[in-house]
């Protein structure tokens, strides 16, 4: 992980995958994360990349980010180290911290508010027909499984996706769709889910695409989904963008396919055309020339949570 962006109450890193940032409700479970750092004896944050395991981001906090670098809460249980929000473990991408309980109080109310704008990078299976939609169907997790379902019991969850290109693998037929898909809410598992329900589960997705995992992980090593870009106001209520370029590994994953044009009047048997059928698909960072719209910024046209 390294820092992508900071002020003097905020701060956001770039999460890779393998990461945990999850905390469990036991306050005395998320306690002892300190006390296990101890038993591991581990002094150096190196040793925690280098681990090969699956490590919590709040120990590498605790070796790399000190109070004496002026992350006054890497150290602190009750503010949850300074993570503000969750991405799962084998989700990458841009993660926001809170340096001091100012930027931690403040980034809780801006996410409880919705006024954090979240923008996600997610490669599904099959053409999604739609260049443009929404999804509103209501989640509900269940904790001893860490699985969600959705459920008319379960809270209300909004996504909003858009398509940047349909491929398939070189010399292949399966067809997938990558796209940009920007979240209101931020449910557990929600993009896995919400585009699992229209029939476009996610690449390598152990958990909701079991039937493809198999066959995914020859080619793509994890989770297809990255958090790329977070917009937000500070502290003194500026707007500020981050962008996350998309890692190593899902970069690699993705020249391994070509851009196709699919006839989608004709589900059946869709006539085909590739487009680049020697070149890597368009890297993420052209997604700002479309992005969704509205926003969720205060003050702009956004998507609101029903009145209760």
């Amino acid at each position: 992980p390294h820092v992508l962006w900071e002020d003097e109450h905020i701060a956001i890193v770039l999460k890779g995958p393998g990461w945990i940032v999850a905390f469990s409700r036991d306050d005395e479970q998320s306690k002892g994360l300190v006390n296990l750092l101890k038993r591991k004896g581990i002094s150096e944050a190196r040793s925690l990349v280098e681990s090969g395991d699956p490590e919590h981001l709040c120990h590498y906090l605790m070796l790399k980010y000190t109070e004496a670098a002026g992350y006054f809460l890497s150290r602190s249980v009750e503010n949850q180290f300074g993570i503000a929000h969750r991405l799962d473990v084998d989700t990458s991408g841009a993660l926001m911290l809170g340096r001091t309980e100012a930027g931690f109080s403040h980034l809780r109310r801006a996410f409880m508010s919705h006024e954090v704008f979240k923008e996600y990078v997610c490669l599904v299976h099959g053409a999604v027909k739609s260049d443009n939609g929404e999804v509103c169907f209501p989640i509900t997790w269940d904790e001893s499984t860490n699985q969600s379902y959705i459920s008319e019991h379960g809270l209300w969850a909004k996504s909003m996706y858009t398509v940047i290109g349909r491929y398939r693998l070189k010399r292949g037929k399966k067809i997938f769709t990558l796209c940009r898909v920007v979240i209101v809410t931020g449910r557990t598992h929600q993009i896995r889910l919400h585009m699992a329900s229209l029939g476009h589960p996610l690449v390598s997705d152990s958990k909701y695409n079991r039937k493809n995992i198999t066959t995914d992980l020859l080619w793509c090593p994890r989770l297809f989904l990255h958090a790329w870009r977070l917009r937000f106001l500070d502290i003194d209520r500026n707007v500020r963008e981050v962008k996350a370029p998309l890692t190593k590994d899902l970069t690699r994953s993705l020249r391994t396919l070509e851009e196709v044009v699919l006839d989608l009047e004709s589900s059946d048997n869709p006539a085909l055309r590739t487009v680049k059928p020697a070149s890597c698909p368009r890297p993420p960072p052209a997604i700002q020339e479309k992005r969704p719209s509205p926003s969720c910024l205060p003050g702009e046209t956004g998507p609101q949570p029903p009145a209760a």
